[in-house]
């Protein structure tokens, strides 16, 4: 029934955007608009019509990415009035003469606003944080002084948790990332890896989408980030070069990487490429305490990780004619590592905490892997019906990977005898594909005053893993396999549309209907319990902007969030034969609701109230065993979690040798955790975080820079877990040379750091998680910019020919 009701909602959609398609505006009037200093493109600017009677709102419309705008008028007599933040409003008288289809005006240049204070004019600077329809947009070239590249640049966008495994909005959890609005299917060490070998010179600004359209998938609780790269000149060839050393307690690592671009008439390549190798000592331990047998039990574990990972990113565009173009890219990720895991249990009769036994065991595990992605990108417009746009996305994506497990254990009396029938052995051979195919159609189309878009599109996937126990104490599992595979189909259906309301209210509204079908079976046999399920998803947002300064939005969206695979494997893999992760394959996807309210000031002082509500929370159960010793860590859809709170950030540039952003948050958290029999435990707590981003101009020139962060956190609640109190701290210097091109970085980070720790009670038991050795890492790097026009190039080879001639 669900699938006949998808069926039909996809026919009505068609037949809606044909019957659109076919109405004809009486006048179609397009333009673009441009700073008039540096002719680039003027995005988010107003542009509005207004009555010349009463200077009421006729109609409005906001340039894109380019600067063009559109909309459809009646023919008659206007007034033209542009608005852009850190511009001079523009106005003119605009008549629009009838009998006439389609109008093009002349390109519009607005001047940077400027303040006349005595003898001295002092220039308005783009703003650093420019608040949108659906998100805060980042000026990535004020965010870059002193980074080296992309990487660098993200890790002092306010708001983002930006690490070797991957990116995070603080306190929300992980984000869809975006690269010239295209999604980049590449995930943990080879998405941070592909960051790396960008500079900060290739970035225009950074956007973290807080609501995103509907056309976007509905997945990603804290939203999407859209990196969006500066458009290569026209007739120009260029690139870089970077390399960075990293040591880590006395292990060393590096990465080395370059792209280059190319732009001549109608076509524009680029090709990337990057390869990174690094070595990391760290651990972890737990304490359990069971008062019932009075069992005290600590372990600890010392960890080897070895990494390595290769990067290759290739995009060709090509425009057919002015309103038709195609894209391609291709991203390669192939990945290895080891690790080696050392642990040392031991268990205390209490209340002496007499040492009672104690277990040793090695682990050792080999991974190799990699990603394969592509995208094609078909895009027409219609310059006879400006606005209207139809585009066609192709996407095949593939990872495999595969896992060698070894893990050796034995248990000691206190004396250091062997415990005779104590040894743990568990030997595994591991194996993951996955291949996933996607396609989707968007339509745009401005109906009136409204910029409307819709789409449809659908997402297959098939996984299949497999696990074989080449060796195994227990006798049940000795030489067994296993093999499990998933499809998962998701169908969707999305509008948006944008809105107008005056020259100072603006709208968006949105929705998208997800249909996900899962299916699976188990050793070629028996299905799977999954289930389909159908999904509703809501935009909503509602923008102020009284002047220049102000800016007002609320905006409501709900998100979710699909479990990863490890959560969907069932197969256990053992931190030591006291400890066993298992995950679920009829796992559904959270869900989360949230409410915003935000206002912006003068581009550098940010506010925000959230309220949201999560419920399918995927987090880990733990069952203990207070005779055994025995913890279990039993994925599911297992926690409900409310949180209120407020944010504040400010971007701090009054005095000219030092930029700094500071940013705090206070939060109150409730969570509860059950699994499916009804047990669990509740948490509430009230947390507070504050950080400090500075960047401090060591000479006039500003091309030397030194760079200090530090952020602190109150105790707080985490997946259902009580998360200590946390601080760390870094620093770092940079220097610029031959005019930028050439820059040298070198930075220390957890230069100062407090452990992680993890509570929490499951059944009057008690177990305690901490990260012990974080270590010190010290970076150092060199990047290299280069580039000319082609034609130029070609010029001073002419001119040589007729110097050799003559």
């Amino acid at each position: 029934m669900q699938r006949i009701y998808m069926y039909t909602l996809v026919l009505l959609l068609i037949s809606t955007s044909t019957i659109a398609f076919a109405q004809r505006a009486e006048v179609a009037v397009q333009g673009k608009v441009l700073a008039s200093a540096s002719k680039a493109p003027v995005d988010f600017a107003n542009i509005l019509l207004l009555a010349p009677a009463d200077s009421s709102l006729v109609s409005g419309a906001v340039s894109d990415a380019t600067g063009a705008f559109h909309l459809t008028i009646p023919s008659g007599d206007y007034i033209l009035q542009v608005k852009g933040l850190g511009y001079k409003p523009y106005t003119e008288r605009l008549t629009i003469p009838s009998g006439k289809s389609e109008l093009t005006l002349p390109a519009i240049s607005l001047s940077e606003e400027s303040v006349q204070l005595q003898a001295v004019t002092v220039s308005a600077k783009r703003p650093i944080i420019a608040r949108k329809a659906d998100r805060l947009v980042f000026d990535a070239e004020q965010l870059s002084l002193g980074a080296q590249n992309a990487l660098d640049v993200l890790k002092q966008t306010p708001g983002l948790n930006v690490s070797d495994d991957g990116i995070s909005v603080i306190g929300k959890g992980n984000v869809i990332v975006l690269i010239n609005d295209k999604r980049v299917h590449l995930s943990g060490k080879a998405l941070v890896n592909l960051l790396r070998s960008y500079t900060s010179r290739d970035l225009g600004q950074v956007e973290v989408i807080t609501t995103p359209p509907a056309k976007y998938e509905a997945e990603g609780n804290a939203g999407i980030l859209n990196i969006v790269l500066k458009k290569p000149k026209n007739d120009f060839f260029g690139g870089s070069l970077s390399t960075g050393y990293r040591l880590i307690k006395g292990k060393s690592g590096g990465n080395v990487s370059g792209n280059l671009n190319y732009k001549q008439g109608k076509t524009t390549a680029s090709l990337t490429a990057g390869y990174d190798r690094w070595v990391y000592a760290g651990g972890f331990a737990t304490e359990k305490t069971y008062p019932s047998t009075q069992l005290y039990s600590e372990s600890a574990t010392d960890m080897l990780m070895k990494s390595r990972g290769l990067n290759l990113r290739a995009t060709f565009d090509y425009d057919f004619r002015p309103d038709f173009s195609m894209g391609l890219s291709c991203s390669y990720s192939p990945d290895g590592g080891k690790v080696i895991r050392d642990n040392d249990t031991r268990d205390y009769d209490l209340p002496a905490k007499t040492l009672k036994k104690y277990a040793l065991g090695t682990d050792t595990e080999e991974s190799d892997g990699g990603y394969l992605a592509t995208n094609l990108h078909l895009e027409k417009t219609f310059p006879a019906h400006p606005g209207r746009k139809i585009s066609w996305d192709f996407d095949y994506v593939f990872s495999n990977s595969k896992t060698d497990d070894d893990f050796q254990a034995e248990s000691f009396t206190p004396q250091k005898a062997v415990i005779p029938g104590s040894d743990f052995v568990y030997s595994s051979h591991g194996t993951k594909r996955a291949n996933s195919f996607l396609t989707n159609i968007d339509f745009t189309l401005p109906i009136g005053k409204a910029q409307t878009s819709f789409g449809i599109k659908g997402t297959w996937s098939h996984t299949e893993n497999g696990l074989h126990y080449k060796r195994h104490t227990e006798p049940l599992l000795n030489g067994r396999r296993e093999d499990i595979s998933f499809d998962e189909h998701i169908y969707a259906l999305y509008a948006d549309a944008s809105l107008p309301l005056s020259a100072k209210w603006t709208s968006r509204a949105g929705i998208r209907l997800e249909y996900t079908h899962n299916a699976g079976t188990q050793d070629g046999q028996g299905r799977l319990n999954l289930k389909d399920y159908l999904n509703v998803f809501p935009t909503l947002y509602l923008g102020f902007t009284p002047n220049e300064r102000h800016a007002f939005s609320l905006d409501g969206t709900v998100r979710l969030e699909r479990p990863g695979f490890f959560q969907l494997s069932p197969f256990p893999r053992y931190e030591n034969q006291y400890t066993i992760m298992k995950g679920r394959e009829d796992l559904r996807a959270s869900k989360q609701g949230t409410l915003t309210l935000g206002y912006t000031l003068g581009g550098k002082l940010n506010f925000s109230a959230f309220g949201k509500y999560r419920w399918d929370g995927i987090t880990q159960f733990i069952e203990l065993d207070a005779v055994t010793n025995q913890a279990q860590y039993l994925f599911g859809n297992n926690e409900t979690e409310y949180a209120w709170g407020l944010s504040n950030n400010y971007y701090f540039t009054a005095l000219s040798f030092l930029q700094a952003y500071l940013n705090q948050s206070v939060q109150y958290t409730k969570s509860k955790v059950r699994n499916d029999e009804g047990k669990g435990w509740d948490n509430e707590m009230l947390s507070y975080t504050a950080g400090i981003n500075a960047t401090i101009f060591l000479n006039h020139a500003k091309t030397l820079t030194a760079n200090v962060n530090a952020e602190y956190g109150t105790p707080r609640i985490d997946g259902g877990f009580k998360i200590g109190q946390s601080f760390r701290a870094s620093a770092g210097l940079a220097y610029a040379l031959l005019q930028g091109k050439l820059k040298l970085s070198a930075g220390v980070y957890n230069l100062f750091i407090k452990e992680f720790t993890a509570t929490t009670t499951t059944g009057g038991n008690t177990i305690v998680a901490r990260n012990y050795t974080t270590p010190n890492i010290l970076n150092l790097g060199i990047t290299y910019s280069f580039g000319a026009p082609i034609r130029g190039k070609q010029a001073r080879g002419n001119a040589d020919d007729v110097r050799s001639r003559m």
